[in-house]
């Protein structure tokens, strides 16, 4: 009697769930990364004002969506 390969449907789940969590994890980078650069910007400058802390943290957090979105949408 030959063998029917049935279709691994639960194989895909982990793979999706891989693939969710990494893009948070890579967020989180991206964002964690800009928001630290712009702390030592500002240390270096020695400036009152974190101007590019908060410009950077915006500017990564930006760049983190858009990462997501074509991340998202491409299958």
């Amino acid at each position: 009697m030959s063998e029917q390969k049935q279709p691994n449907l639960p194989k895909k789940l982990p793979n999706t769930y891989l693939k969710y969590s990494g893009m948070g994890i890579k967020m989180a980078a991206i964002m964690g990364g800009g928001t630290y650069g712009g702390v030592k910007v500002d240390e270096w400058l020695g400036l009152k004002f974190p101007i590019f802390t908060l410009v950077l943290a915006m500017a990564s957090v930006f760049l983190a969506i858009y990462i997501f979105i074509k991340d998202f949408i491409k299958k």
